[in-house]
């Protein structure tokens, strides 16, 4: 066990096998590699990315088929080596969120996701280019009196990550 001073969860005792580390880092966070992901039960659909070094630096984080049901990102392979070895059901994709005390004003970066290799513990964001899914996309798109947007209803089928 090894322990986290974070800013927002105080220190935190977490095992090497709960952090997941991102080699590149991540963009404008070039230094910060190792991340752990909690999950607030009073904070659902979202999730926690505290970086382990640095106690000041957390993301919020989303499944972009929450609130988005187009959202798919097409990526070749090849561009997933920092992943390492991998099949299409070990990846996870999140999306960075920016949160607002306005809940019209929270937005999701679907330009860059985060795409996460569960068995090995890996992870990286990713830049599309694909100019449909932008930096700042409103979750709220119409009705902002719901605070949480629904579940969308998926299958298994239903990915948001599309591998070439």
């Amino acid at each position: 066990m090894i322990k986290i001073n974070t800013l927002r969860f105080g220190e935190l005792d977490v095992s090497d096998e709960q952090l997941f580390e991102f080699p590149m880092g991540l963009l404008g966070f070039a230094n910060s590699k190792k991340f752990l992901i909690i999950e607030l039960d009073s904070q659902k659909p979202f999730k926690w990315m505290q970086c382990a070094d640095d106690p000041s630096t957390a993301f919020v984080l989303g499944d972009p088929l929450h609130f988005n049901p187009s959202y798919c990102a097409h990526l070749r392979r090849t561009d997933l080596s920092p992943l390492g070895e991998f099949t299409e059901e070990d990846l996870v994709l999140s999306v960075i969120m920016t949160v607002t005390e306005r809940p019209e004003d929270i937005t999701a970066n679907l330009c860059a996701p985060l795409i996460f290799n569960l068995v090995n513990r890996r992870g990286m964001q990713y830049v599309l280019n694909d100019q449909k899914f932008p930096v700042r996309y409103r979750i709220f798109q119409q009705d902002v009196q719901h605070m949480i947007p629904p579940p969308i209803e998926t299958t298994s089928e239903v990915r948001s990550l599309s591998l070439r």
